[in-house]
């Protein structure tokens, strides 16, 4: 049973993952991308006050790129067995620093491994599953297809450019994309729900993800063992651990 569930699920996501890059011009550079010591790209390294140096490494599911007027455009996909989102709170307190740090390393070494230096497109999720649909009215088979498709809407931070984001939903005139989390008006403007940023403010997330990351590194190096607890919402640090009871 578990089998076949799983098959499912894997189907209908390469399925939806077809009809996406069908309608999109960005396309993968490389997956399961390894950045670190012998890997294909080097490790991001922080240099520490305390003379040190912090050096991430890890692996990056799927890199895309799109090219525009001599431009390199680079965005980040993170596969996920369920519904995930980047939330700037989070962000900012270091809950969530895997995706930017990720998006950091390409653009680091976009010249040396594609030739060019790159501009960040974004980063998104894509929820792996078989989603079920609830409905009072009788539906066709393409309109139940329709809904599908919007139920893999990809959740994550864009470049807040008209042109870069109709390069991932080739198909967006204007309204809402089925496939990024954007909408734009027929003025070109982005409406206020739309999940878009401008190249500082990546630039100011990457500046603050690297503090972070100095932080911890610090930390790390001076043996600091304090507790620090967090509660976002219904989130703690001990959500999906065995130290609960601790």
């Amino acid at each position: 049973y578990i089998q076949k569930k799983l098959q499912d699920v894997i189907a209908k996501a390469a399925f939806i993952l077809s009809e996406q890059a069908r309608r999109s011009e960005f396309v993968p550079v490389g997956l399961e991308v390894g950045f670190g010591e012998n890997e294909t790209l080097p490790p991001l390294t922080v240099d520490l006050d305390n003379g040190y140096r912090l050096m991430l490494r890890g692996r990056i599911d799927r890199v895309d790129k799109s090219t525009s007027q001599d431009s390199l455009y680079l965005r980040i996909i993170d596969y996920k067995s369920s519904e995930k989102d980047l939330n700037l709170v989070e962000v900012y307190y270091g809950l969530a620093l895997q995706m930017l740090a990720y998006l950091d390393v390409v653009l680091t070494y976009s010249e040396k491994w594609l030739g060019m230096k790159a501009t960040p497109a974004g980063v998104l999720y894509f929820h792996v599953h078989n989603p079920f649909i609830q409905t009072d009215e009788k539906m066709d088979e393409r309109k139940i297809e329709n809904e599908m498709f919007q139920k893999y809407n990809m959740k994550g931070l864009l470049l807040s450019d008209e042109e870069v984001v109709r390069h991932m939903d080739t198909s967006l005139d204007s309204g809402y994309s089925d496939i990024v989390p954007a909408a734009l008006k027929r003025n070109g403007e982005f409406y206020s729900n739309s999940s878009v940023a401008s190249e500082a403010v990546f630039t100011k997330l990457k500046n603050h993800i690297h503090e972070l990351m100095k932080r911890a590194g610090l930390d790390i190096t001076g043996g600091g063992i304090h507790l620090n607890p967090f509660q976002f919402k219904q989130q703690t640090a001990c959500t999906y651990c065995p130290f609960m009871p601790v």
